[in-house]
């Protein structure tokens, strides 16, 4: 007989594992989003031409109780790649 709890266990834990993947892609790409490091600070906050069409804003905030992470996207064509549509992503401590 299967136990099934531990098959929704191990399943569990791994969309888990997914999920803080995909979260720390979307952080990345949001980063990679400003620019070189040298002019990510000049372009947070700040709308800018994706480089096929479209705009993207990206903001990132840090307070003492963590680390907030904005895109709103419109139309946004880069790389082969369509993105339209807003990330929020928020992390803590």
């Amino acid at each position: 007989m299967i136990n099934w709890l531990k098959i929704i266990f191990v399943f569990f834990v791994v969309s888990i594992a997914q999920a803080s993947d995909d979260t720390y892609i979307k952080i990345q790409e949001m980063v990679n989003d400003l620019g070189a490091p040298q002019y990510r600070q000049q372009n947070n906050g700040k709308v800018q031409q994706c480089a096929d069409g479209g705009t993207k804003q990206i903001t990132i905030k840090k307070t003492k109780y963590g680390t907030s992470y904005k895109g709103i996207y419109r139309k946004c064509k880069e790389f082969g790649t369509l993105r339209d549509g807003h990330v929020e992503i928020t992390t803590g401590g």
